[in-house]
Order: C-alpha cells, then sequence, then structure tokens
C-alpha cells in the first residue's frame, strides 16, 4: 500500500523536483507550474468524492492496478509532450491517488490485525513525505546528465511493472475483501465526519504550504539554497517519523488517539509560528515542528476517521481525504498570493489554520462517542 501510495503521488512531486528545469526550458512562469500541481490536488478532490460513492470492488488490487497503469500512461504522456502531457498525467494522477487512497485505507483496516493497523495508516502515509524525498533526490541525480524527460520516463516503466504485479497478486475466483458488502448501508456526513475533513483541509494547507514554500522563505531572509535544502530534508525525514512512531504508539495505547493528533496540530502552530520570526534558528526550529506535528498527522487522521464506520471505512475516509486534497490545493495558492504581499502573512495565515484543524479535532473527540 505504501508503494502505491508513493508511485501515485510522484506525478505531483516530479514536476515540483523539475519546477526549474520545465520552467527554463519552455519559459513558463511559476504561476502556470503552481497550477499544473493545483490541478492535481483537485483532481485527487473528484477521485475521493466519486469514492465515497462507490463500493469496494471485489478484488481491490485490481483496482490499484489500473490505478497505476492510468500513472504510468499519464507520466509517459508528461515525457513525451510536456506542453500538454504535463496537466494530463497531473489530472490523472490526481484522480487516481484521490480514489485509490481510500480502498487502500480499506484493505488496511481489514486485513491488518487490530494492534498493526495505526502503525499500518502511519506507514502508508509516511510514504508521502518518502515520495518528496525521493523526487528531490532523484530529480537533480539523474536529470543533469540525463534530462528531466527520462527521469518521467523511468518512473512511468516503474508504475507499469506495479501495476502488472497487482493485477496478479490475487487469482480469479479469490474471495473478495468483504463479505455482505452490498448490503452495507450508505454513510451520510454528520459532525464527526465533517469536523476530520475540515482537520485534513486546514492540515493539508499548512503542510502542502510549509512545502512549497519553506525553501523560498528562507532564502529570501539570507540563508543559503544549500542550508534552506538541508532544514527541508530534515523535515521531511522528521516527518516520515512523526507518521512512523504515531502510529506504533497508537496501536499500544489506542486511547492516546485524539490526544496524540490535537498534540501535533499544536506544534505545527507553534512551528508555524517560529517561522514568522527572521532568525534563522528560530525558523530552523519552526520548520521542524512545522513539518513533524504540522504534517505529521495524516496517518492519525485517516485512521481515527476510519475505525468507528467498520466495514464502510472506505466511504469514511474518502471524506477525510476529500479535505486533504482541497487544503493540498488551497494551502499553496494562499502562500502564494500572501507572499507576494508580505511573507510573514502566509506563515500567520498558516497558523490560523493550524488552530482552526486544532478545533475540528476537539469537535469530532466530542461527537467520537456518539458515532
Amino acid at each position: 500500500m505504501a508503494a502505491v501510495t508513493v508511485l501515485t503521488s510522484l506525478p505531483v512531486f516530479l514536476p515540483g523536483a523539475a519546477n526549474g528545469l520545465i520552467s527554463s526550458e519552455f519559459g513558463w512562469s511559476s504561476v502556470r507550474m503552481g497550477a499544473i500541481l493545483a490541478v492535481y490536488w483537485l483532481a485527487s478532490l473528484s477521485g475521493a468524492f466519486i469514492s465515497k460513492r462507490a463500493a469496494l470492488p471485489p478484488v481491490v488490487e485490481r483496482t490499484l492496478a489500473v490505478a497505476l497503469g492510468a500513472t504510468c500512461l499519464g507520466l509517459l504522456s508528461a515525457a513525451a509532450a510536456p506542453t500538454v502531457g504535463l496537466w494530463l498525467s497531473s489530472a490523472v494522477g490526481g484522480f487516481t491517488y484521490g480514489y485509490t487512497q481510500p480502498h487502500t485505507n480499506a484493505l488496511l483496516m481489514r486485513r491488518c490485525a487490530p494492534r498493526l493497523r495505526a502503525f499500518a495508516f502511519g506507514l502508508k502515509q509516511a510514504a508521502v513525505p518518502a515520495a518528496t524525498l525521493l523526487a528531490s533526490m532523484v530529480m537533480p541525480t539523474l536529470a543533469g546528465p540525463a534530462g528531466w524527460r527520462p527521469v518521467f520516463a523511468g518512473t512511468a516503466v516503474l508504475c507499469g511493472v506495479a501495476a502488472v504485479l497487482f493485477a496478479r497478486t490475487v487469482p480469479p475466483g479469490s474471495r473478495p475483501v468483504t463479505a455482505g458488502r452490498d448490503i452495507v448501508p450508505p454513510l451520510r456526513g454528520d459532525v464527526f465526519l465533517l469536523a476530520l475533513s475540515g482537520a485534513g483541509f486546514f492540515g493539508a494547507m499548512v503542510g502542502n504550504g510549509l512545502g512549497g514554500f519553506l525553501v523560498l522563505s528562507l532564502t529570501s531572509r539570507g540563508a543559503s539554497l544549500s542550508v534552506a535544502g538541508a532544514v527541508a530534508t530534515a523535515g521531511a525525514a522528521l516527518n516520515i517519523a512523526v507518521r512512523l512512531i504515531a502510529g506504533w504508539l497508537i496501536g499500544r495505547l489506542p486511547r492516546a488517539t485524539w490526544a496524540a493528533l490535537i498534540a501535533m496540530f499544536a506544534a505545527g502552530v507553534a512551528g508555524t509560528v517560529l517561522l514568522a520570526h527572521s532568525s534563522l534558528t528560530l525558523t530552523t526550529v519552526g520548520a521542524l515542528l512545522a513539518y513533524g506535528g504540522g504534517w505529521g498527522w495524516a496517518g492519525l487522521l485517516h485512521y481515527a476517521i476510519g475505525l468507528p464506520y467498520p466495514g464502510r471505512e472506505q466511504r469514511a475516509t474518502a471524506y477525510s481525504q476529500m479535505g486533504v486534497s482541497l487544503g493540498a490545493a488551497t494551502g499553496p495558492m494562499a502562500c502564494g498570493y500572501l507572499f507576494t504581499v508580505n511573507a510573514v502573512a502566509a506563515w500567520w495565515a498558516l497558523t490560523a489554520a493550524g488552530l482552526a484543524a486544532m478545533c475540528c479535532v476537539a469537535v469530532a473527540r466530542r461527537r467520537a462517542a456518539r458515532v
């Protein structure tokens, strides 16, 4: 499941890592590249919305195989005809990501032992910052001698191979993932679902705004590109560790779920407050807090929203995925505008978003016993 998350998220992280190369080759502005990235998350929103309305298929692995095949074709089109293919890759990749995430969430909830579920969610969601690190390392390493197109093509080949493997994972006639799935009652949005979806929306604003503008913020204050890159890399590595540790901890202390979510959002708020200062030391600490807490909640949030709905985990986590996708598109766009007005204002806006996420979790916590 982590591999599916990595591969289907690369259509947004590879263009981000190759932003400078692509823009210089075609003379594109940062606004155009930002729009390409936003298309991914808006398409992800539509994919999650459709997933919310769809029944879980008898063999989920085959759905994942189709999604990986579509991602493969999108990346190949980006390498072959970038002016059109990058838009297509972003749209197709975003849709498959948003559509498959609730499916993989349902698989984890139903196939993992209860004690391992939270860790499994953390591992799967840790694949997202891992994909960011992978794209950031692979692109400068391979794109220099070979160009960025072969990197896209090579990634497409990986998606194609994974699609074949998933298609052959379950032989014909195997038992469906769920029994009696057709009699599961429909899931309608209530306060609990909407509150955690709101937490995903505001939290993703923080995480993706941070990922898109941290390096720019640090370099604009006098830090070298290498220092800014090192801070961002350290933050992403910490983010991976937090997602894994949080999942492991909640697997052993399930009652700590809500306290852990609130604590992570609180750490993220402290981080974005520090990012508003001019001191490099304070902004470095702030970046680590914001990455670790303000973006470390993802696995735990999806786990918490799916847990009260046995048999309907896919549809429940589709709500949180829609919130995350919308926030992922809104955060960078809002930060991009605010940075043109006042760079500090962007971090205060993300601080407000983090506080709003905390409030949403508090509401969901109070409603949890009634679900």
